[in-house]
């Protein structure tokens, strides 16, 4: 093992710590962290006798960064998605993205607010709020989602509720089911999302058979930034899916 001076892993480890703990334990927090510990064992281990190790880590570091900068880039290109003025869709479809008890979280209160302003001035568009009941949860976000656009105006004859789903693609497969149920067929969407989730959420909607359009809600930096990394992770499996 190397001699290298133990401040500079207990800084590491400690600036690791305090961001998670600030974070309260977000997902990109714990990438930090994981990325905290792959620098330690970098620096730490003695690769000479087993150089072969070194090599595949560097390469595996390399081949990551690589992927991490495209698919951000790629998520970053439906950021700005606002098709606000287009009015000839089936429906708006809201997607679901957590509650705490039956209070909407963050995102969803901003991706309400989003299809409100669009219903509001589109008064004639019927909206399925989509998604189910997960841990931490005391009712379906599609319930919440619901009860908050009752809350807002928005008349109950509109509103869809699609209580099932817990993945963004389950969000679409069956609103679709519900479209499908109603007479819709080909349906023409306006997807109300938030701004780093809109490029896989509308490539799975075309995927699914939908003329998909985008309406974007964008949160604070911080919370934005800690699901982009959470984003990554979800674009690669979609990819890999794929091919397994």
């Amino acid at each position: 093992m190397t001699k290298r001076p133990v401040y500079f892993d207990i800084g590491i480890l400690l600036v690791c710590l305090g961001i998670y703990l600030f974070s309260g334990g977000s997902f990109g927090a714990m990438f930090v962290c994981v990325l905290g510990a792959f620098i330690l064992i970098m620096w730490r281990v003695d690769f000479r006798k087993i150089p072969i190790v070194k090599k595949l880590l560097v390469a595996g570091g390399i081949v990551f960064a690589l992927s991490f900068i495209i698919v951000q880039a790629i998520i970053l290109s439906a950021f700005r998605v606002d098709d606000h003025e287009v009015h000839d869709v089936d429906y708006v479809v809201v997607l679901g993205a957590g509650l705490r008890g039956t209070e909407l979280s963050q995102t969803l209160w901003l991706r309400m607010n989003s299809a409100l302003d669009y219903l509001n001035a589109n008064k004639d568009i019927p909206v399925i709020v989509s998604g189910g009941q997960g841990p931490g949860e005391d009712i379906t976000e599609a319930e919440a989602m619901s009860r908050y656009l009752l809350q807002h105006g928005i008349d109950s004859s509109r509103i869809t509720l699609e209580s099932k789903a817990t993945s963004t693609e389950e969000n679409l497969l069956f609103s679709k089911a519900v479209l499908e149920d109603k007479g819709v067929k080909n349906p023409r969407i306006l997807i109300v999302t938030s701004d780093y989730h809109m490029f896989r959420a509308k490539h799975l909607a075309q995927e699914q058979g939908y003329t998909a359009y985008g309406l974007t809600s964008h949160g604070p930096f911080f919370l934005t930034m800690n699901y982009m990394i959470r984003e990554y992770f979800a674009m690669i499996k979609m990819v890999l899916y794929k091919f397994i």
